[in-house]
């Protein structure tokens, strides 16, 4: 029997569930609130309406599905968005106040009903917004960031898909903080829910040190909000590519382009801020994100903008937004540890009401595994549109560390780029690229040295694993395994060489090894 980590309780088997609609009609009663109807679904699980009988109070009812109510992390990660929330406890934040088990063993809790429009779908009808209009909303969010940061929280997957707009009958913008399924308790390891290396988020929005797999702290919130803030005035991501791990590199490596150099209509005063919050270095964030608003707050008032006090829907339409195509923010990026016989479904949030799974849209999904600090990436899209045939998806490739208990070793589901060009498609090598640390490390196949990263250094193209060396002197040599059916990117980690120190001879003239 499979117990759950956070509070021991059974989890129920795959094999014991029905194979049928596992859909809760209208009238079914869960915890104290009577289901009205289906409201969302996703690979996660689904989302219904309800109301409780008795004082007809409205809410909305998240069941996890079987499979990942089977799964220990899954289900951990369930209970810590609850737990987290509620930690929290800021009107920004969407209310988590029931929680329980189904009779056939299916997670759900229980949240408060919303009805609007995510910041995605608001800017992708209005096009980017102006800074006035802009940074009462901007102001609002990091309020319920920085009470989630003071409650020892990181978000970690801030984007504009993760913050519901509530309009209230004075035209007032209210924005609400969702999915914390992959928040971080500040300096408690026991309740990360990653394996340390692996990156989580969504890359458009990933923090360097987030990209790079590293520890985390609440700046790695405030790099994403600053991306959603460029995101909100320009329209436009801060970096795109030709495929995930492009974007991933720029985040950890380029210089991010000034908002005023994207869009000349905004004044060149509100570079300064938002250049801050994209800063490298967390360091050299702002140290809270009401320090990084009152910052572009001041920079606006500077260029004579009147910025209010309330966010409110405005008349005036800018520009849709205009996403180079194969990175558009219709993509739903899921960067999310894979474990083995599990199928991830890209929605990692559930609709909430009103909102529907939109089949038609194109999925972008990134697997990435870490094992004893190295991530493996994926690289390019599989997207589905409903007027194309579907792709056939590769075999999934297994990236074990030579280091680590089998038992570690997670997954890696390849994604081939849509559209392939014809050179491509006939291509015999494939392309590794190093982030190394210390840099100038020596990568070997076999005796055969490929080159020095960072690369990019070929590989015959080919299913059948390969082992790869890293050296460097004065540092120890790391080997992993790897599977040459794509281009990869390993950010790797040197440990020291620890000189070993004979001691000196005794000089007492007594002798130690004599047994009496």
């Amino acid at each position: 029997m499979t117990t759950c980590a956070a509070d021991g309780s059974a989890l129920v088997d795959d094999g014991t569930l029905p194979t049928d609609d596992l859909s809760l009609k209208p009238g079914h009663v869960v915890g104290e609130y009577r289901i009205e109807r289906k409201i969302g679904e996703g690979g996660f699980g689904a989302v219904y309406s309800a109301i409780h009988p008795v004082i007809g109070k409205s809410a909305a009812i998240k069941i996890l599905s079987p499979q990942f109510s089977a799964d220990p992390v899954m289900v951990s990660r369930f209970i810590s968005e609850a737990r987290a929330v509620n930690q929290i406890r800021h009107r920004g934040i969407i209310d988590i106040f029931a929680f329980g088990k189904l009779d056939d063993g299916r997670q759900y809790y229980i949240m408060e009903l919303l009805e609007g429009k995510t910041l995605e779908e608001y800017l992708r009808e209005r096009g980017r917004l102006r800074p006035a209009e802009a940074i009462p909303i901007l102001r609002q969010i990091g309020r319920a960031l920085d009470a989630a940061h003071a409650a020892g929280i990181a978000h970690r997957d801030m984007k504009p898909e993760n913050v519901f707009l509530v309009f209230d009958e004075d035209g007032a913008v209210i924005p609400k903080l969702l999915d914390f399924g992959i928040a971080k308790l500040l300096g408690d390891s026991q309740q990360t829910k990653t394996r340390t290396g692996t990156p989580m988020g969504t890359p458009l929005y990933m923090s360097p040190e987030q990209c790079r797999g590293k520890q985390v702290d609440h700046r790695t919130d405030i790099y994403s909000f600053g991306c959603m803030t460029h995101v909100m005035l320009t329209g436009q991501p801060v970096f795109t590519g030709e495929d995930i791990m492009d974007v991933m590199m720029a985040q950890v490596g380029s210089k991010p382009p000034a908002a005023s150099s994207v869009c000349p209509d905004i004044p060149a005063a509100l570079d300064a801020p938002i250049l801050r919050m994209l800063e490298k270095d967390p360091a050299a964030r702002p140290p809270t994100l009401v320090a990084a608003v009152d910052a572009l707050v001041e920079a606006a008032r500077s260029a004579r903008i009147d910025v209010p006090t309330v966010a409110t829907r405005s008349s005036e339409r800018l520009p849709r937004l205009d996403m180079p195509q194969n990175k558009s923010s219709e993509d739903v990026f899921a960067a999310t540890m894979v474990q083995p016989g599990v199928t991830i479904d890209p929605q990692t949030t559930l609709p909430a009401a009103g909102e529907s799974k939109a089949g038609g849209k194109r999925t972008v999904v990134l697997a990435i595994a870490a094992a004893f600090g190295i991530a493996a990436l994926a690289t390019g899209f599989v997207m589905t549109r409903p007027t194309q045939a579907t792709q056939e998806t590769p075999a999934a490739v297994t990236t074990p560390s030579a280091e680590v208990a089998p038992s570690a070793a997670p997954t890696i589901v390849p994604v081939s780029t849509a559209a392939p060009s014809a050179s491509a498609a006939v291509s015999e090598d494939i392309e590794l690229r190093i982030q190394a640390t210390p840099e100038n490390v020596d990568v070997y196949l076999g005796e055969r040295k490929l080159g020095t990263a960072p690369g990019p250094l070929r590989l015959p193209r080919g299913d059948a694993p390969l082992t790869v060396t890293f050296s460097a002197q004065g540092y120890q040599s790391k080997s992993i395994p790897i599977t040459p059916s794509q281009n990869v990117l390993i950010p790797i980690s040197l440990d020291k060489t620890v000189a070993t120190v004979k001691p000196k001879p005794s000089n007492t003239g007594k002798r130690d090894d004599l047994d009496y």
